[in-house]
This record gives structure tokens, C-alpha cells and sequence, in this order.
């Protein structure tokens, strides 16, 4: 029984201890999935999934894994996701893109996939993209997108891990944790690396405004 509880410690502390540069190197620079080198290319190589609109407190979530098809972005290949959403000529549109803490965050280190961002029209042609500031807090990371669009239609939202440098810092929050009883609440620092591989919940929010 004892053998059993050390084992389960181990498995909890180690459970996000993957280092995202050695997966990085294995799992996606030496992948044989399909590889864009244009975002009109990487609309082709997959099917988009149409993204929710205001879809609550609870938002679905799509997996990018190593299975997933990559795009080159500034020469480096990154794993990404297609999604399909209507934007309305000349009407401001706000896209929040959500990333949440890869196993549940458990063990000391903890990582999130960063969103890299790419809008296209529907002839692949690029309207905005670009690494954004990600805010949060441990558990979950956001980017938003927000604009206008100078035509009607069906627009493609390309959401790829920022791979510029797997493991650096996105995000640092303070946690409070139970201390001993002179000092009951202590404020720790814990931060979020950026991670290969991740869950995202892009949605269009039609309540904020641009």
C-alpha cells in the first residue's frame, strides 16, 4: 500500500514535467504529418471546424496534438487547428481564443499551449495574424482578436502553438496555499510555460465590444 501511495506521488509530480523542448524536437520538427509553408496551404491540408458563438461558462475544447497537421511560422513548424467563422462586413468582431493548462496542471511545472493567430478570407488570403499577449491565470491562458472585415462571409481562424521557444514563461500568477498556523495564507509565484501540444477554445463573442 505504501509502495502504491509513493508510486501515485511521483505520477502527480512528474505528470507535467515533459520537457516541451524535447517534444518539440521529437514530436513536431521530426513529425511526417502534413507541413504548410503558406496559411492557404494549411486551409487546404485540413477541414475547418465551425468556431461556437457564445457558447457560456463552460466552452468546448479541441486538442492539438502531435497527430494534428503543422505550418511553418518564421521558419519554425507548429501543430494548429482550422476554424471556420461568418463575420459581417464593416461590423466590429471580437474572437477570444482560450488555452488551458496541459494535464489538468498537475506536478510542479506547468505548461499551456500559446495561441499563434492567423485570419484568412475565404481565398486564403491573410487579414490578421501574429503572436498577441496571452493573459490569465494558471489553468487557462487567452488571446483575443478583434476587428473588422471589409467583406461578408466565411472567414478561416488558423489557431497554432507558438514555438519560438518551447518552455519560456507566458503567464505568471500568485496562488495562495494553506500555510502553517502563524502564517495560514501564503501568497507562491507559479508560472505557465509555453508547450508544443494543448487544448483550444476559440469563440466568437458577440457581448464585448471591439
Amino acid at each position: 500500500m505504501r509502495s502504491l501511495f509513493l508510486l501515485l506521488c511521483c505520477l502527480l509530480i512528474t505528470a507535467c514535467s515533459s520537457n516541451p523542448t524535447t517534444l518539440f524536437e521529437e514530436q513536431v520538427k521530426n513529425s511526417s504529418t502534413p507541413l504548410a509553408r503558406t496559411p492557404s496551404e494549411a486551409m487546404r491540408n485540413t477541414q475547418a471546424v465551425p468556431m461556437p458563438i457564445d457558447p457560456g461558462w463552460r466552452p468546448p475544447q479541441w486538442k492539438i496534438t502531435a497527430e494534428e497537421p503543422r505550418i511553418l511560422i518564421n521558419g519554425i513548424p507548429s501543430n494548429y487547428r482550422l476554424f471556420s467563422v461568418a463575420l459581417i462586413k464593416d461590423k466590429p468582431f471580437h474572437i477570444d481564443v482560450n488555452s488551458w493548462c496541459v494535464n489538468a496542471c498537475l506536478g510542479f511545472s506547468k505548461y499551456a499551449l500559446n495561441p499563434y493567430l492567423i485570419l484568412m478570407d475565404a481565398q486564403g488570403n491573410v487579414q490578421a495574424e501574429g503572436f498577441g499577449k496571452a493573459t490569465g491565470i494558471v489553468g487557462v491562458i487567452s488571446q483575443v482578436l478583434k476587428g473588422t472585415v471589409k467583406n461578408s462571409g466565411t472567414y478561416y481562424l488558423i489557431v497554432a502553438a507558438d514555438n519560438r521557444a518551447p518552455g519560456e514563461t507566458i503567464v505568471i500568477d500568485n496562488v495562495l496555499l494553506i500555510g502553517a498556523a502563524a502564517n495560514p495564507i501564503a501568497p507562491l509565484r507559479i508560472g505557465m510555460g509555453s508547450y508544443p501540444f494543448g487544448s483550444v477554445g476559440p469563440l466568437l463573442n458577440t457581448e464585448e465590444t471591439p
